[in-house]
């Protein structure tokens, strides 16, 4: 009963996307982009982009996907190099699957559940995008699409092989050139997706679901790579691809031998692969060295210079799933009552590589002679995470007095997080979910809708198990001329990051509305406000703490011997140094709140011609606890005489769009054309960081043992702590906010062979080029124009007709 948008496959065919990314460019403030594959693309139900991103990536990690009645996880996907590492991987780690996996030919169905979901769904924080592929009989079509970046070819078919049983292909192939003309940078992709149904007994109807059993047999197989190849002549060293995919078997059975009741049994197992490589040249002056993986005093080497950093993260996430439901309906309190019951198990891992590089060479030059450098980490080595939940849903409908009608739904959702790698452990964190929509209808055009629930996110993987941290402190750095003559003596320390308390993200979903049947021809009005909350988001905190520095005293340390000279133990003198170990804690909060609204047009008969407005006003804000220590942090680690520096809390980040799509799609039926015009408007889309940032505004300060000494706001000023008083530089407090401004895009397609089609389309029909306050002209906010055409041709003739 919450907000939900429904795209079908008509609406599907007529839209010039290459993935389900596109085809969500149908709901309410989604920005439109051309079709293509350029870049990872991921969604976030209500949410906008905030200043570092961090808002909309947790809110994209929210957004479920479900696929042919299976739920698709990222929580596996460990390509990333945590919060130390300077490696930015061309991977969808750290939020939603890869949309481009998803090809738009493929789709049947598409549901969007913006609003309270029910307690079926789990895994979510924002919502669920529900959809069904294409199967059962499918009349045989080819799909060509091209234009100057991409071409895609596709093609799906099915039909019955007798009266039970039905099976169906789909499969497409894409490429896209990034830039074309500037770089050979390149992604490409393939699918191919295969069901069969297979049903016992008569059914009901003609639709073979109704049979006393049924089995939906899925299996299906994707690739995305992305391809960034070096440029000798104009970034020589700097190379990069990303090698995705998976296949994944799953099987649906429903029993509905009792009557009006059934049973549901949903099984899945999925593998994905997941490659990514990157070379780039980095250079660094002459650093003590160690590449110890075992905590120890240990004599190093120096490295100096530029070297190529070549990096691959092999990764092999397994999902497997399981759920069994049961559906009891029945007549209740005057009106019509369905239960559903049920129950699912999760369990995922990584059975890849994992991180792999020379030690020598890593990806990262920020060594500061405390923190030491990242170490290879196989993926293989981290312990699966097991998932269990149960739920009840129970939805009520009843027809009232004059005309009115009440609908409400309630139901109750348990998440367990295990502490073990199967099931039969004890469990880590469990959350109760409650969700309650009620729908009243005052009258047969006009629907009052109001929900209110909580859900709950699993965290990533590599959150619950991140990299161990590496401290390469320097005992003895002496660098005469002579290289014979060096010595390093470093000492290595390893800090686990673990958090054993880390847990669940829970959503607070709310929501109220309406939607009006204004009955003029299709004429229909919705508007909808809600709030979404999602609290104990997982961010990384700088837990502050301490190591020993021994210093070493020299024998034989005259120069121009050719030898290097020998430190005596013990120590002479030992200090402290301050370390900040980077832990995934549940610290952030994010609020997405707004109003989405749709308004259908009466069509005008004599022309032919439909016109639709919807849009939204959305505000994101991200919030949390961290601790940020500014910019001196390096220089207090090393200096021993600097007794202590400033430290800040809190960080706000806020985005804000306020966006209007206005769509008109004119008939003429006796030429089979239809021509569909698209105006986006962009009201206001603007970024800022909010927060003090004056020369009182820090909030204590931290010595050399890492302790935290809060000093009061009215204390700040004393003269005691002028050593403490200096600007808060890390906050961008100046909104990024472009200039109001518009796209176009136009669509002309005429029907072809009966069914089939072609397309022209142009995206950004005008180049506008969406220019920020600054009116800076070489700044683009708009993606450029890009025109093509697009074929469909129905091929049922070659197939015949069963």
């Amino acid at each position: 009963l919450g907000s939900a948008s429904v795209i079908t496959r008509e609406a599907i065919a007529n839209q010039s996307a290459s993935s389900l990314a596109g085809v969500l460019e149908l709901l309410p403030g989604v920005p439109l982009k051309p079709p293509g594959l350029d870049g990872v693309q991921q969604f976030a139900l209500r949410s906008v982009p905030t200043t570092s991103g961090a808002a909309d990536r947790l809110s994209a990690f929210g957004t479920l996907i479900i696929l042919d009645g299976v739920p698709l996880s990222n929580n596996a996907n460990l390509q990333s190099t945590g919060p130390r590492g300077e490696l930015q991987p061309t991977t969808s780690a750290g939020g939603s699957i890869d949309l481009r996996r998803i090809p738009a030919a493929a789709l049947e169905r598409v549901e969007v559940l913006r609003g309270v979901p029910s307690a079926r769904y789990g895994d979510l924080t924002q919502g669920a995008i529900v959809i069904e592929t294409r199967a059962g009989v499918v009349s045989p079509e080819l799909l060509g699409r091209y234009d100057a970046n991409t071409a895609e070819g596709s093609i799906a078919a099915g039909r019955s092989l007798t009266h039970s049983q039905q099976a169906s292909l789909t499969s497409d192939l894409a490429r896209t050139r990034i830039a074309p003309g500037l770089r050979d940078d390149d992604v490409w992709r393939g699918t191919v997706d295969i069901a069969h149904r297979f049903s016992i007994g008569r059914a009901a109807s003609d639709d073979p679901t109704s049979a006393r059993l049924v089995f939906d047999t899925r299996a299906s197989v994707y690739q995305v790579y992305q391809n960034e190849p070096e440029q000798p002549d104009v970034h020589p060293g700097i190379a990069a691809s990303d090698r995705s995919g998976g296949i994944r078997f799953a099987e649906r059975a429903r029993w509905g031998a009792l009557g009006e009741r059934h049973l549901e049994f949903t099984t899945s197992l999925e593998r994905q692969w997941q490659n990514t490589t990157k070379q780039f040249p980095l250079v660094r002056g002459a650093e003590p060295f160690t590449n110890l993986l075992t905590a120890g005093r240990n004599t190093g080497y120096y490295v100096i210079g530029v070297y190529p950093a070549k990096v691959r993260l092999d990764g092999a996430p397994w999902h497997s799933y399981t759920r069994i439901e049961g559906v009891i309906p029945s007549a209740s309190l005057g009106g019509d009552n369905t239960l559903r019951a049920g129950a699912e198990i999760r369990r995922e891992w990584n059975a890849g590589p994992g991180y792999q590089f020379d030690i020598e060479f890593p990806p990262q030059v920020s060594f500061n002679g405390v923190n030491g450098y990242d170490r290879p980490r196989r993926y293989d080595a981290i312990p699966p995470v097991a998932t269990s939940a149960a739920y009840l849903d129970d939805r009520f409908t009843r027809a009232l007095a004059h005309g009115m009608a009440l609908d409400v739904q309630a139901g109750l959702r348990v998440d367990a997080l295990h502490s073990g790698t199967w099931w039969a452990s004890g469990a880590r964190g469990v959350v109760l979910q409650p969700r309650l929509n009620v729908q009243l209808s005052p009258m047969p055009s006009l629907r009052l809708r109001a929900g209110s629930g909580r859900t709950a996110k699993l965290p990533a993987l590599g959150d619950l198990y991140p990299a161990p941290q590496y401290y390469d402190v320097v005992n003895v750095n002496w660098y005469p001329p002579n290289a014979a003559e060096h010595l390093a003596v470093l000492t290595t320390s390893i800090k686990d990051a673990t958090n054993p308390t880390l847990g669940y993200a829970v959503g607070h979903k709310a929501e109220v509305g309406f939607e009006a049947d204004l009955g003029r021809r299709g004429a229909a009005l919705s508007v909808v406000a809600f709030r979404d909350i999602t609290t104990g988001g997982v961010g990384y905190a700088s837990a502050p703490s301490f190591l020993l520095r021994e210093h070493f005293a020299l024998r034989d340390s005259t120069t121009g011997t050719g030898r290097p000279p020998q430190y005596v133990t013990p120590a002479q003198a030992v200090d402290t140094v301050p370390v900040f170990v980077d832990r995934p804690t549940n610290m952030q909060r994010v609020q997405n709140s707004g109003v989405e609204w749709t308004l259908s047009l009466p069509e005008i008969s004599r022309i032919t011609t439909k016109v639709e407005v919807q849009g939204a006003w959305i505000v994101s804000r991200l919030s949390n606890s961290a601790v940020d220590f500014g910019q001196a942090v390096n220089n207090f680690q090393l200096d021993s005489l600097r007794k202590r520096i400033p430290y800040w809390t809190g960080l706000v980040e806020r985005g804000e769009r306020a966006l209007t799509t206005v769509r008109v799609i004119h008939h003429q039926r006796s030429l089979g054309l239809v021509v569909t015009a698209t105006v986006q408007y962009f009201l206001r889309e603007s970024t800022v960081q909010e927060g003090a940032t004056d020369t009182l505004s820090y909030t204590g300060y931290i010595t050399r043992n890492g302790t935290l000494v809060p000093v009061p706001s009215a204390n700040r000023g004393e003269a005691q702590f002028k050593d403490l008083r200096g600007q808060r530089v890390s906050l961008l407090t100046v909104p990024a906010s472009p200039l109001p401004d518009w796209l176009l895009s136009v669509q002309v397609a005429k029907t072809l062979f009966g069914t089939g089609r072609f397309a022209f389309y142009a995206f950004n029909a005008l180049d506008r080029l969406g220019l920020p306050a600054t009116n800076f002209r070489d700044a683009r906010l708009f993606p450029r124009l890009r025109f093509g055409v697009e074929l469909t041709v129905p091929t049922a003739a070659l197939w015949g007709r069963r």
